[in-house]
């Protein structure tokens, strides 16, 4: 076969490189290699470099420069410390760069916003993001928990993509994942490549954050769905190591926690005794809770004894709230809210409580299980 054929077919058969692997380094050697620039500096460049990098929302090197108006080159050189004058002093970016990187970046977080008109600021979504804050001032690890289906993982998310200036990721634990694969998703949301063994990731995570950094881990409870009762203990313990050497702030978020800490050696309970703020979240969705989502969906919140008529289906829709809240959570009252709008829709007509009953009424009746014919 003619050579040249090959080459082609090599060439068409090359998947094109992914968003990360335009940004060949990661956060722990920008900071080194830019560390001689101003704090503010070196801290916008990072907060852009993370903000690319996030799979929610990833931008090329090449686009990024595009929408800064730099050449790839040059935010190469930038990003790993080589933008030097001819006696090889490290310059500092362009006054006009940063304006551009700060307003991309604010117009960037203003659309990403923009999508995310579901999340409403809740007590509890209050009360969460207080819990951040505290972890952060005080430098401190702060236990935060409370049952599933809360708004727990909604309310840390939208925390860590509202504080995003490259200090607080956000970072999911996985069951049964041990040491080793936890380092590597905390690595991966900090920007750091996990091409390297677990002690040689941890110390990279430990330059990547700082005083000023906050750590969010949400789920913590399932690191102890392991066979090995002591991998747990392990992790915890990788955990303290990070926050005692960095000082960072840490969010450790459960759904169940006085079990684990019942299952735990001594790791979680070291980290327990000298953790300050200890936050529990409520039962079930609150009232106020409710109220905050309702309003912003354009109900006002049921008086008890209200009724509404469906078909031939009469409801007080403060039972239905209550009991959803009370057996499923909020997940199932806002795809109630949803399904409802879309009810709405198709007849031209403003969001009301007999479209999202008229939605409670289909979604149960989806659930039943039809018997046997006669």
């Amino acid at each position: 076969m003619d050579p040249k054929i090959e080459i082609q077919k090599s060439q068409i058969a090359s998947p094109p490189p992914t968003i990360r692997a335009s940004w060949n380094f990661s956060q722990d050697h920008i900071r080194a290699n830019c560390a001689n620039y101003p704090p503010d500096t070196l801290e916008i460049l990072v907060n852009a470099y993370l903000w690319c990098i996030d799979p929610s929302h990833p931008i090329s090197r090449s686009d990024f420069g595009r929408r800064v108006g730099a050449s790839e080159n040059l935010l190469y050189k930038l990003y790993t410390g080589k933008y030097r004058n001819d006696q090889g002093e490290q310059i500092n970016p362009s006054s006009e760069l940063l304006s551009n990187i700060r307003h991309f970046l604010a117009l960037e977080k203003e659309r990403f916003d923009a999508g995310k008109t579901d999340f409403v600021l809740t007590p509890t979504a209050k009360r969460i993001a207080t819990s951040c804050e505290l972890a952060r001032e005080s430098n401190s690890i702060v236990f935060l928990w409370g049952p599933s289906q809360i708004g727990k993982t909604w309310g840390l998310e939208y925390h860590a993509a509202s504080h995003n200036h490259g200090r607080t990721p956000y970072v999911r634990m996985g069951a049964a994942s041990g040491v080793s694969n936890m380092i590597k998703r905390i690595a991966a949301r900090c920007g750091i490549s996990d091409r390297s063994n677990t002690e040689d990731l941890t110390e990279r995570i430990k330059n990547a954050l700082g005083p000023d950094a906050l750590l969010i881990l949400d789920e913590c409870h399932l690191l102890f769905n392991t066979i090995m009762r002591s991998s747990a203990d392990r992790c915890f313990e990788k955990l303290r190591e990070i926050h005692d050497e960095t000082r960072c702030g840490m969010v450790w978020s459960f759904t169940i926690l006085d079990e684990m800490r019942a299952r735990s050696g001594s790791q979680l309970q070291q980290a327990w005794r000298r953790g300050v703020h200890k936050v529990p979240l409520p039962l079930m969705p609150t009232k106020g809770d409710l109220g905050a989502i309702l309003q912003n969906n354009g109900l006002n919140f049921p008086a008890a004894t209200e009724q509404i008529t469906v078909g031939t289906v009469t409801e007080r829709p403060y039972e239905v709230l209550r009991h959803i809240a009370k057996t499923e959570g909020l997940k199932a009252i806002t795809e109630r809210l949803r399904y409802g709008r879309k009810l709405a829709n198709k007849t031209g007509d403003k969001l009301a409580w007999k479209h999202v009953l008229s939605a409670h009424l289909l979604i149960s009746k989806q659930a039943q299980q039809e018997g046997e014919w006669k």
